[in-house]
């Protein structure tokens, strides 16, 4: 018996029910169930008599006996209603549901306790569905002083998965798994922290016997969950820093030199100095640098990352930003070129709107070396846009890029498998006729990778010990293949045919990827199942044989290059912790002098008069101003000014020919939005009109106003990015937040927030703080937050002592080999089996 076991091990799950709380709830092992926290308490310890019962009395708990038992027929169906008598008085209990199986397993004159909300009609009191057992069986569970509370869905309560059940399968857990509960961290760190064990931590956070108990038992599954996470954050920074190497960039180089000395346009700020000098001890080392460099909005992230570029090529390396948008990237390579204007530095652009014939010419500078920094969106990221030596990789923005997005960066050194011309005709033959096959397989992949067949986890088992001098590796990419098991010294690729390529439009999608796979120069070994499973021996004689009569090729290894990723999204310190404890982190907490603060004030829709009076008066001064919204199209849900309807709005207050306004959002043609840019940009109109498109990526020192319509509708976040459009130049800058009146707790919050504030890390602690965690990345970003019990805004003591801690165990002992780190070590080995493929990218 085990832990691992399915739910259907606990007494009264059954296989229905298992399938239920699997899909409901995510539960599929005992263990799963064991850490399925209670989000409240109740306290029980108060009985009711009938007669003390007022009509503001809520939830009750009352000793009875059932006098009675009636059905009564409805409109639809039927309801059972059962007379409850305690000595003081009666009390109606209501079932709507499951009235025949209630009615039968309902004891009259046996002794109750019954606990429920209570409902009044016309001052009498009825309790719905209550819940229920003998006196006799109340007394022979765990007493406790609070109730626990389980999260719940609608579809459980109707398939009678009440609270009260589920409890029941813990109590029934606990009476058969208690024994087998092991401890998970060394006496030493219960006994210095002064931790409950496991067992009893587990039992009172589900049957607290006091208050007292409780907090500790929270406490310690708190530190468990956090200690865990800080050790798997704080192993891959030690095994990045160890075993993976980097380009060592030995010199600062002429070209940093000559730019700082000659080409710097203003002083750096002591912020920008310390920075500089973490990221140059980074890329002076063996070590790859994986850091992130957060900042606020306007505190000089970009020119610090031009700087380290210089350093990079300054020693013979190319170098590369990447941006999320069309309009960032083109405002970092326009920057650049006029930072670098009278260098001999070549600067290329390269966007999903860059022609063919300019495409061709950058890929061939890119693979001659004679491009030195490459600016782009995603199209940097396309399997034909290869670097002759790739040395430093930079990415703004770094949440709105996908992990395996990121992790491309790293193979841009490689050189991409080629074909010949019937090679390019079977897979575009492929491409064709099997569209969804081919673009979708690689994802799917990967997104399977931790849910691969019994027969494929067999085979890698073998295939990870054979004793050559060949070593497979799993799930490497080619093209838009991701390969099951492939030697790369001899070039031999194994895949297994899974129950799903039985179909004959699957089999003839099979026999042309092997053919497009031979056609890249590699021999395909195809294994079904069943060979793996019934000829394991066999198979594996036959793989060893085919690597023998197989010449040995080198494999060029490449090395990655440094990363370093920007967010103008300051990061609280505690979500940084948790997040980001595997990067090394620099911090820009300084705006260059000069920069005047920008002033923000709430303004209601009825002062939208007085509003564009000012930003008249602004114009008038020669200044530009934009107008943000929140949507493109009406929508009948909101109630929210649309882009279309304002334009029409803000053109008949700012008539031509005196006034010329830009409209910009999302869905326009690329030209159609660099034309409308431009025009603001030179000064030609002065108010741009847009959507949260120009969130990022737009400089324009001339513009002094920022008017956000339906402020309320926009998240801090946000709101801060779009402030810092404006605030560039020298002129004093405003922002102006208009809202509706009706505006929520959490609205009004983040406006006065704004108004309060302009400092980008004090408006993420709030943002942190309203909205959670789970949120703040996105899910996609920071699977380590899907906490069970701890909470990193609330937690931060906790969280700061776990990571402590956990540095202090891996400075004694990183590979757990100390006999009394064994537990731990047996966590972690679980940890490993699960952890991501991209583990160490960014």
């Amino acid at each position: 018996m085990n832990l691992n076991h399915p739910i259907t091990y606990i007494k009264g799950v059954s296989v229905a029910r298992a399938e239920l709380l699997f899909t409901e709830l995510g539960i599929k092992s005992c263990n799963d169930i064991l850490h399925f926290f209670p989000f409240r308490y109740i306290d029980k310890t108060q009985f009711y008599t009938i007669n003390e019962l007022t009509q503001n009395t809520a939830e009750v708990q009352v000793v009875g006996k059932i006098k009675a038992v009636k059905e009564i027929t409805q409109q639809r169906g039927s309801r059972l209603v059962a007379t409850f008598y305690d000595g003081t008085g009666t009390l109606d209990l209501v079932w709507f549901k499951g009235a025949k199986w209630i009615k039968n397993s309902l004891k009259t004159d046996v002794p109750y306790v019954i606990y429920g909300k209570l409902n009044w009609y016309n001052g009498v009191a009825n309790m719905p569905h209550p819940e229920m057992e003998t006196v006799k069986e109340y007394k022979s569970k765990p007493q406790t002083a609070m109730q626990p509370v389980y999260p719940a869905t609608e579809k459980l309560a109707n398939k009678g998965i009440t609270n009260k059940i589920l409890r029941g399968f813990i109590q029934n857990l606990f009476e058969q798994f208690f024994d087998i509960i092991e401890e998970t961290l060394p006496d030493y760190l219960l006994k210095e922290h002064q931790l409950l064990d496991k067992k009893e931590s587990l039992f009172n956070i589900h049957f607290p016997k006091s208050q007292e108990l409780l907090a500790k038992a929270q406490y310690r599954l708190k530190f468990e969950e956090l200690f865990f996470i800080q050790i798997q954050l704080l192993q891959k920074k030690l095994i990045r820093k160890s075993k993976i190497k980097g380009y060592v960039f030995e010199k600062v180089g002429e070209y940093f030199t000559d730019f700082y000395t000659n080409h710097l346009p203003f002083e750096l700020t002591n912020a920008q100095k310390r920075v500089l000098k973490e990221i140059r001890k980074d890329i002076g080392s063996t070590a790859h640098m994986n850091r992130l460099l957060q900042g606020d909005v306007g505190s000089g992230k970009t020119i610090v990352a031009l700087l380290s570029m210089l350093i990079a090529i300054g020693n013979g390396y190319q170098a590369t930003i990447m941006a999320p948008t069309e309009i960032l990237a083109i405002q970092h390579y326009n920057g650049i070129v006029e930072l670098l204007e009278g260098t001999t530095i070549k600067v290329e652009l390269l966007t999903g709107s860059t022609r063919i014939k300019k495409r061709r010419e950058i890929h061939t500078g890119l693979e001659d070396a004679s491009v030195h920094i490459l600016v782009g969106t995603h199209a940097v990221l396309e399997d034909k846009v290869r670097f002759r030596n790739l040395g430093l990789a930079i990415i703004d923005e770094q949440h709105r890029f996908g992990v395996a997005q990121r992790s491309k960066l790293w193979q841009k050194n490689q050189a991409p498998a080629s074909l010949d011309k019937k090679g390019v005709i079977l897979l575009e033959k492929y491409k064709t006729e099997h569209p969804k096959i081919y673009k979708l397989h690689k994802e799917i992949a990967l997104k399977r990778k931790n849910k691969t067949s019994k027969e494929e986890r067999v085979l890698w088992d073998v295939l990870s010990t054979i004793s050559t001098t060949s070593k497979f590796i799993r799930y490497y990419i080619i093209d838009e293949f991701l390969i099951d098991f492939i030697c790369l010294e001899k070039k031999l690729i194994i895949e297994v045919n899974g129950k799903y390529h039985t179909t004959e439009v699957q089999q003839e999608a099979i026999n042309l990827r092997t053919e497009v796979l031979t056609a890249f120069g590699y021999k395909v070994v195809r294994l079904n199942e069943n060979q793996i499973i019934n000829t394991l021996e066999k198979t594996i004689a036959r793989i060893i044989a085919t690597l023998k009569i197989l010449p040995t090729i080198i494999v060029q290894k490449s090395v990655p290059p440094h990363v370093l990723v920007m967010t103008a999204t300051p990061i609280p310190r505690t979500l940084a912790m948790s997040v980001y404890g595997d990067l090394d982190i620099s911090v820009i907490d300084e705006l260059p002098p000069g920069r005047k603060e920008i002033k923000t004030v709430h303004r209601y829709d009825s002062n939208r008069l007085s509003v564009f009076k000012f930003l008249k008066d602004e114009i008038d001064k020669g200044r530009q101003a934009y107008v943000v919204y929140p949507l493109i199209e009406e929508s009948e849900a909101m109630d929210y000014k649309d882009l279309m309807d304002g334009y029409e709005s803000i053109s008949r207050d700012f008539p031509s020919p005196k006034y010329q306004i830009s409209i910009v959002r999302g869905k326009m043609k690329p030209a159609d939005k660099e034309f409308e840019m431009n025009r603001f940009i030179k000064g030609e109109t002065q108010i741009m009109v847009a959507t949260t498109v120009i969130e990022v990526g737009v400089n324009v020192p001339n513009a002094s106003v920022m008017v956000i319509e339906s402020a309320e509708r926009f998240g801090l976040s946000q709101l801060h990015q779009l402030r810092g459009r404006v605030g560039r130049g020298a002129s004093q800058s405003y922002c102006i937040l208009l809202s509706s009146f009706k505006l929520s707790s959490d609205s009004k919050t983040r406006l006065q927030t704004m108004v309060d504030t302009t400092d980008g890390f004090k408006i993420a602690e709030v943002d942190l703080k309203l909205r959670g965690p789970g949120n703040i990345m996105g899910t996609q970003q920071s699977g380590v937050l899907n906490l069970k019990i701890a909470d990193v805004v609330k937690d931060t003591a906790i969280l700061q002592k776990a990571r402590q801690t956990a540095i202090n165990v891996l400075e004694e002992d990183a590979s757990f080999s100390n006999p009394k780190n064994a537990s731990l070590l047996k966590v972690y080995s679980q940890i490993q089996k699960t952890s991501g493929l991209w583990s160490n990218i960014s």
